[in-house]
């Protein structure tokens, strides 16, 4: 049997350091916020999303497994599962028995993921600008949100025009 170097035979998404095995992911998922209102298998679903929009994820890169995943996010194994479901029947997704999930090939052009670079720069520089008038990471994030939901809502075009 060839051993390869520990390195050479772990998924890109690790990396060893001095004392442990570590999950690279936390740069691509962040623990989600069971206080925000927002289901938890939404947000982890809008991140994954939000990462293959913006390219930190790639066709045919591999997620992490289920149990990987639930326990590196404190969430139940359950909601991942949830997640990777649904996303691989919207065809974002591709779950291989055995091998796990990966990111399917593009079915979308383009034109959306530049729309989201481009949108990104904007709310970098929106982040910046309420940082710089002295509010905090929670106000901005309470501020976005609060606006989301009430464009949202039905009967408030009035609110969509600003």
């Amino acid at each position: 049997m060839l051993l390869l170097p520990i390195q050479q035979r772990l998924p890109k998404f690790f990396w060893i350091s001095p004392d442990s095995l570590c999950y690279i992911s936390s740069t691509v998922f962040r623990k989600p916020n069971p206080s925000s209102g927002v289901p938890i298998y939404v947000q982890l679903k809008e991140q994954i999303r939000h990462a293959i929009e913006t390219g930190a994820l790639a066709p045919g890169d591999q997620l992490p497994g289920i149990r990987t995943l639930a326990e590196s996010l404190v969430i139940n194994p359950n909601t991942v599962i949830r997640v990777y479901r649904e996303l691989e029947q919207e065809g974002v997704l591709e779950i291989r028995h055995g091998l796990g999930a990966f990111i399917a090939p593009r079915r979308r052009n383009t034109a959306k993921a530049e729309k989201v670079r481009n949108a990104q720069d904007l709310v970098s520089e929106l982040v910046a600008t309420l940082r710089s008038h002295g509010l905090d990471e929670g106000e901005i994030r309470r501020l976005v949100e609060a606006e989301l939901s009430e464009t949202a809502l039905p009967g408030k075009e009035a609110l969509q025009r600003r």
